[in-house]
């Protein structure tokens, strides 16, 4: 049974896509019939996987409403910045530039000459409308950026963000959220229902062409700002209702781009052909050993680092993430992306490397002796020993589970494997009562959001309260004192001053453990299409989601 990991309240985790089909001739929901044609097989035409049919699609196009939201609205919206996940450059894209003006005013100078693929100019009006349309309708706001900001206005060419207090990470949440048209979107009754269906207008490359409930097909945006660099005429959605159809799809050349776990992806897809098959999974996320922190023997913190060597990220990659998930940074930055932050000399100091004879130096450091079965023992006298849970059936973290215990159980520490369900797991760490588990964090732009997700205090749980990210319960005044002063600043040098004070806190107090980095399943042809980032050109996150497709659509050409 291959792997599956759910999305988390604050949990992204690698998920598996689900879903594949065939496509049929079947009915036409607003414009006209499926498209299975000829044009459609032409060698410009790009198919892309991505689309859960479930099993057939349902016709939404609103960018803000996730639920059966067509992925193609990639293609359609645009926002202010690009800003790379790999290694947070910003580019330019809906705005030319922004300044700080203080920390608590933000503001973006407009693109001039872009128009909507309707033809109306796009100007900075319809930005403040996006953003006050979803401080009217909060359900709407997905990126919650009005949790911290006070208004939005346009004056000419600029928009004005102001913020209730300083918040320079919102900058990354305010470049997340699609701009929609004014002249459209102000005449929508209700904007919370409105499925957009009926020719969605957008600022990017690509527009709604066909529609059928089993496939969907795009074209160029004729008044793209940047339409000299977009060589792809047309794209194809089939609807995805199938794992083993998509590998099966896949692996006979009918897809040019997908983003699905394959097993044995050289066998499955390489291997057909080695000169044009191929696949970039950019790491993502880290996933993480997490423990109580405040109860023994995770309170100790050697006994915390002893746990850093007793543990072989190496072999959870190769065996557990069969590969897939490259060994994660003991900082928690997400390396090599984020090298600019890292402190090489601090991280000399802590190599943390597997070595099994230093794990065993730190527990006897503690005064740890082992009983005659060879298990290290409490102050209490007994064996120390402990769960450790997953939920059932994420077989990948399963498997790493039980390296770990094997792995700790080496050197003297019984470790048990408990694999509840998700609803008794998700329960167990938000309450504490746990003894060891696997999370995901979030590490979107910069390793601030990482940082604060695990270690800021308010995510931690205890008296009564349910813990969000925080689920070890890390409670420290000086690392909440370090994420506070990182919102309130905006100059470079000085957050990267306060990142490396936290790979300090990360490295010599190891309030949790970082293993991997989550991939992004992401198969890709050369046959017909260059241009695509991979690990020698990480212009951008392969990613079917705002913004990071139409970076890669810039960059995309036809083969000649």
């Amino acid at each position: 049974m291959r792997f599956k990991k759910a999305l988390l309240t604050l949990v992204p985790a690698a998920a598996l896509l689900t879903v594949v089909s065939g496509c049929s001739s079947g009915g036409s929901a607003n414009s006209s019939s499926n498209s299975s044609s000829s044009s459609s097989s032409s060698a410009t035409t790009m198919t892309i996987a991505t689309d859960d049919g479930s099993p057939t699609f349902q016709d939404n196009f609103n960018p803000f409403l996730a639920a059966n939201m067509r992925k193609g609205v990639a293609w359609i919206y645009e926002t202010l910045y690009y800003i790379n996940s790999q290694d947070g450059k910003e580019t330019p894209w809906l705005a030319t530039s922004y300044k700080w003006d203080t920390p608590t005013q933000l503001t973006f100078t407009i693109r001039d000459g872009v128009k909507w693929n309707d033809g109306q100019p796009f100007t900075a009006d319809d930005v403040a409308f996006t953003f006050n349309m979803l401080k009217k309708y909060p359900a709407l706001d997905t990126q919650g950026v009005w949790q911290s900001l006070d208004s939005v206005t346009a004056s000419g060419s600029n928009v004005v963000f102001k913020f209730k207090q300083p918040d320079s990470p919102d900058f990354t949440y305010i470049n997340i959220v699609p701009i929609v048209p004014k002249h459209v979107w102000s005449k929508v009754s209700d904007p919370t229902t409105f499925t957009n269906a009926d020719n969605p207008v957008g600022t990017g490359a690509y527009m709604l062409d066909k529609y059928s409930p089993y496939q969907y097909t795009m074209k160029r945006n004729p008044n793209y700002w940047q339409a000299d660099k977009i060589q792809i005429p047309e794209l194809k959605f089939p609807a995805l209702n199938g794992a083993d159809t998509v590998d099966l799809n896949l692996s006979k050349g009918e897809y040019d781009w997908t983003q699905a776990y394959v097993p044995d992806i050289q066998k499955t897809y390489v291997s057909k052909d080695p000169q044009n098959n191929h696949y970039w999974y950019a790491p993502s996320d880290a996933s993480n050993i997490v423990f109580n922190d405040q109860k023994f023997p995770f309170n100790n913190v050697k006994f915390r680092q002893a746990l850093e060597y007793g543990i072989n990220r190496q072999e959870l990659s190769t065996k557990g993430e069969n590969g897939y998930d490259t060994p994660a940074d003991p900082t928690g930055l997400r390396l090599p992306g984020q090298d600019k932050y890292l402190d090489k000399s601090l991280a000399a100091q802590y190599p943390y490397e597997y070595d099994p004879q230093k794990a065993a130096q730190l527990l006897q450091s503690m005064g740890l002796k082992k009983n005659s079965s060879g298990q290290y023992v409490g102050p209490d006298g007994k064996p120390i020993e402990f769960t450790i849970i997953v939920p059932t059936g994420w077989n990948d973290w399963i498997t790493d589970c039980n390296l770990i215990k094997d792995e700790l159980g080496k050197i003297g520490i019984t470790v048990d494997v408990q694999t509840p369900s998700f609803t008794t797991w998700m329960t167990n760490i938000q309450s504490g009562q746990y003894g060891m588990t696997f999370t995901t964090g979030l590490n979107l732009y910069d390793p601030w959001f990482y940082y604060n997700l695990y270690l800021n205090s308010a995510n931690a749980g205890g008296n009564g309260k349910k813990a969000h990210g925080n689920y070890e319960n890390w409670n420290d005044p000086a690392t909440d004192k370090l994420l506070a002063e990182y919102k309130a600043t905006t100059d470079d040098a000085k957050k990267t001053q306060i990142i490396q004070q936290l790979e300090k806190t990360m490295l010599t107090q190891v309030p949790l453990i970082p293993l991997f980095y989550n991939a992004n399943w992401n198969q890709y042809s050369t046959k017909k299409y260059e241009g695509w980032p991979d690990a020698n050109n990480p212009y951008a996150t392969p990613s079917f989601t705002i913004p990071d497709i139409e970076m890669i659509m810039t960059h995309l050409t036809v083969k000649k």
